[in-house]
């Protein structure tokens, strides 16, 4: 069965094991229910995990394995904490050290999850609203302004209307606890959020494209700024926006 990517099946397991903190497993859960294909991945998962703790239930230590450690690295036992006992503490360990580094890579993942689907989340708020802006502008002097108190680091405003994306405006989103820019431009009756990220933020996304429930997402960075496009648009036609804003000087 195709996944999105590796790390699918990665936050699945630790969804189900309950390794996740509660926002964490939350991003997962709504992932889950929103992609039929994960749905049935996890109760496979599910049914796979109860069929072996039914199959292959845990056994007790067994009795001579602490004879056979001692022989075959022939140690002895004394008054002390055996060798043996040693060895099975560094093995110990190793998995509870392996076990911590997996989990941390597995939280990373998931909070890198959470800000993608908030960005998706305040793309969709701006289009059940009445209108997708907080400043309703089609003049870059006019709405670069308007950001000025209301984050960190007034964004970089371009006009592309030449090239076929109209800007409409500018609004506010918080992701990550962190409000951001996003300006609105619009190509034909496809809106394009595009959302700037400052360096000083951190919000690490590690994608330049990605699709998910009938948007496109696309990501690039200029220096400090990171960049984030999302629109109904096909894949090229965003592609195309990007390259020009990229392009163009502000």
């Amino acid at each position: 069965m195709p996944l999105s990517d590796d790390n699918d099946l990665h936050l699945i397991h630790a969804y189900l094991d309950g390794e996740l903190d509660v926002m964490a497993a939350l991003a997962v859960e709504r992932k889950i229910a929103a992609d039929p294909d994960l749905r049935k991945l996890a109760d496979e998962i599910v049914t796979l995990k109860k069929v072996l703790a039914e199959k292959f239930p845990p056994e007790p230590f067994p009795p001579r394995l602490r004879s056979r450690i001692e022989a075959a690295f022939a140690l002895e036992t004394t008054r002390r904490m055996p060798n043996w006992a040693k060895i099975a503490a560094s093995i110990l360990v190793v998995a509870a050290l392996s076990s911590t580094l997996t989990g941390i890579a597995l939280r990373r993942i998931a909070s890198q999850e959470i800000v993608v689907a908030e960005l998706f989340d305040a793309h969709l708020r701006s289009l059940m609203a009445a209108q997708p802006t907080d400043v309703a502008s089609s003049d870059q002097h006019t709405v670069k302004p308007w950001f000025n108190g209301r984050i960190t680091q007034s964004p970089r405003v371009v006009d592309l209307a030449a090239q076929g994306f109209e800007l409409v405006g500018g609004r506010v989103d918080v992701v990550g606890r962190t409000p951001l820019s996003t300006l609105v431009y619009r190509r034909r009756e496809h809106v394009i959020s595009l959302t700037e990220i400052t360096g000083r933020d951190q919000l690490d996304l590690p994608f330049d494209w990605r699709a998910e429930n009938g948007f496109n997402m696309i990501r690039w960075s200029n220096r400090e700024r990171l960049y984030v496009a999302i629109s109904d648009l096909n894949v090229n036609e965003l592609e195309t926006f990007a390259k020009v804003f990229r392009g163009s000087t502000s």
